[in-house]
């Protein structure tokens, strides 16, 4: 760091205060909020994160981590953290699947939340003849427990790494070491909305068999496709593993090229089918299985606690131990916006479940 700069800097005596408002404000009970350094330091002086560091006399270009230890105002070395916390924060946004697939995201107070539920039953409309009392059905709201989890990891810094690496090097590790976290969310969105959120598995997915077991073809696909959208439901997304991805891709309705020009006949489907699905492959996903969803309706994310970032030293083996964790979860929203087809089933042992029976809904009882 230059010292010189440094001595000037009008904000050298509000580093500790800055960062101490920030982590008072993502450890909140009541709220918690997951701010960065660059976006606290904007709010209170208008100034971008460059500005701020210039006029402090760092440049993550130029400086080591030990550089900032080793100035005499031990102030500056809570900004430490904010830097690593910063590189985290990169790798966390890079290429998640669960942003893409979520709902909403909802801060919560407290790693246990109690989320909404809602059956309906007997809805279907009735005729109602003059003067006649229009007979009710049955729109239930329950609610269901949600246990929140921590996800985090450590990883360790040797002294050499921090006294000779620029700050920015070090940064591009630790952005991968974000990616890994991220790796890990995604990994309990997909466990979610394949069992649910409930220990008793009654929020789990609906499970649909194959035509021939053994054999993924297009009339397995539009079958859920057209279930769901009869439903309201609109599957936007599929997610599965490799192999099942490449039966996908490899279908002939996929992979052939459509020849210019009308057709002699033209059906117009009322019924919405995607005309594109995004497609996202994890391993998480059980081989023979695909699971088909409506990304508006499927699953909402819960954050009780902002990434956290804390430090130790070791002197033993002369490292630095850095450790990042987050207190998050996923609660189902409507059991019917997903649905998986497990390519190992007949479609005759496995179909529908009841609640995704949508004739009765269909049929007015005149």
């Amino acid at each position: 760091m230059d010292k010189v700069k440094y001595a000037s800097s009008k904000y050298k005596g509000e580093i500790k205060q800055v960062v101490m408002a920030c982590n008072s404000l993502r450890k909140d009970k009541d709220y918690p909020v997951d701010i960065t350094l660059a976006e606290f330091v904007n709010q209170r002086w208008g100034i971008s994160m460059e500005t701020f560091y210039d006029d402090l006399g760092l440049n993550l270009n130029i400086d080591s981590i030990n550089n900032i230890f080793t100035m005499p105002d031990e102030s500056v070395r809570w900004l430490v953290p904010e830097i690593i916390r910063d590189a985290l924060r990169l790798g966390l946004r890079k290429a998640p699947i669960w942003a893409d697939l979520i709902v909403a995201e909802q801060t919560v107070s407290q790693p246990s939340v109690t989320i909404p539920s809602w059956n309906m039953s007997d809805a279907q409309p009735k005729y109602v003849g003059e003067g006649e009392t229009i007979q009710k059905g049955a729109l239930s709201f329950g609610q269901k427990n949600l246990k929140l989890r921590k996800i985090g990891r450590g990883i360790s810094t040797t002294y050499e790494t921090i006294n000779y690496v620029t700050a920015n090097v070090i940064a591009i590790f630790l952005q991968d070491f974000g990616v890994k976290l991220n790796s890990g969310i995604d990994s309990l969105m997909i466990d979610t909305l394949i069992n649910g959120e409930q220990a008793d598995g009654s929020e789990s997915a609906p499970v649909v068999g194959v035509t021939t077991p053994a054999t993924f073809v297009y009339k397995d696909l539009l079958r859920v496709w057209i279930r769901m959208a009869r439903i309201g439901r609109t599957p936007s997304a599929i997610i599965g593993g490799e192999a099942a991805a490449i039966d996908t891709l490899d279908l002939a309705e996929f992979k052939t090229r459509q020849n210019a020009g009308p057709t002699f006949k033209t059906l117009d489907l009322k019924t919405p089918i995607p005309s594109t699905a995004a497609y996202y492959i994890h391993g998480v996903m059980p081989a023979n299985q695909q699971m088909v969803i409506d990304r508006s309706a499927a699953i909402i994310k819960y954050n009780a606690q902002p990434l956290l970032v804390e430090e130790e030293k070791m002197v033993s083996n002369q490292t630095v131990a850095t450790y990042a964790s987050l207190t998050t979860g996923f609660g189902i929203l409507y059991r019917d916006a997903r649905v998986i087809i497990d390519k190992s089933l007949n479609i005759n042992a496995a179909n529908f479940p009841a609640y995704m029976d949508v004739d009765p809904l269909e049929n007015v009882d005149f």
